[in-house]
């Protein structure tokens, strides 16, 4: 039997070359202290906290990535081979599910979160792990989400995400809703179609049948 998930959201952040200072400046606007967070959280909240309104208690949280965190694992990895100084809480920060976690106490959801690791090649991944948790009524609704953060400063970097679920209703968006609605704009970007994010920036992939 087929099955398709529908957007309901969709909310991204993408940028080029800002600090961890100027990401945290812009995250006090969602009342979020971020001095903690490693850059990846900071960019994956930024993308996400806009759809807060939309989120129910048992929205499951899916997030892929080909890496956490670039600058906060260099950062750990030289301060303990260099100095030989272990830092746990940049250790804590830089786990994989640290992000799905923030992203949960923040949403305040009690349903699922994952962290997976996707490679350009498979980051379409994640579609099929949400078809069946929407298919076997684990939750009503999943925001899936791709973040990136570029080990350099001259990459395309930030998150995209979706929130779908499995009924058609009044807030469903059409793709030409999605496409012309005010989270929704790749025109500003020049990225590349082999960047990690440009599949989650296609509004057109939506719709997939299980």
């Amino acid at each position: 039997m087929k099955s398709n998930s529908y957007l309901q959201q969709q909310s991204q952040f993408i940028t080029q070359g800002q600090s961890e200072a100027e990401l945290r400046q812009q995250l006090k606007a969602f009342g979020v202290d971020a001095r903690r967070l490693s850059k990846f959280t900071q960019l994956c909240l930024l993308g996400a906290l806009p759809l807060k309104p939309y989120i129910t208690p048992n929205t499951a949280i899916y997030l892929a990535s080909p890496f956490n965190s670039p600058s906060k694992f260099n950062k750990l990895f030289h301060q303990l081979m260099e100095q030989d100084l272990p830092s746990p809480l940049d250790f804590m920060a830089n786990l994989n599910n640290a992000t799905v976690f923030q992203l949960s106490q923040l949403l305040q959801t009690t349903g699922n979160s994952i962290f997976l690791i996707t490679s350009p090649e498979d980051k379409a991944q994640p579609l099929q792990l949400l078809q069946t948790e929407l298919k076997n009524g684990i939750t009503d609704q999943v925001l899936l989400g791709w973040g990136f953060e570029s080990p350099t400063d001259t990459e395309w970097e930030g998150s995209c995400w979706w929130l779908l679920s499995n009924a058609t209703g009044e807030n469903t968006l059409t793709t030409s809703a999605v496409q012309n609605s005010p989270n929704f704009s790749t025109a500003p970007y020049s990225m590349p179609e082999n960047h990690y994010l440009h599949f989650a920036l296609n509004g057109q992939n939506f719709n997939i049948g299980a």
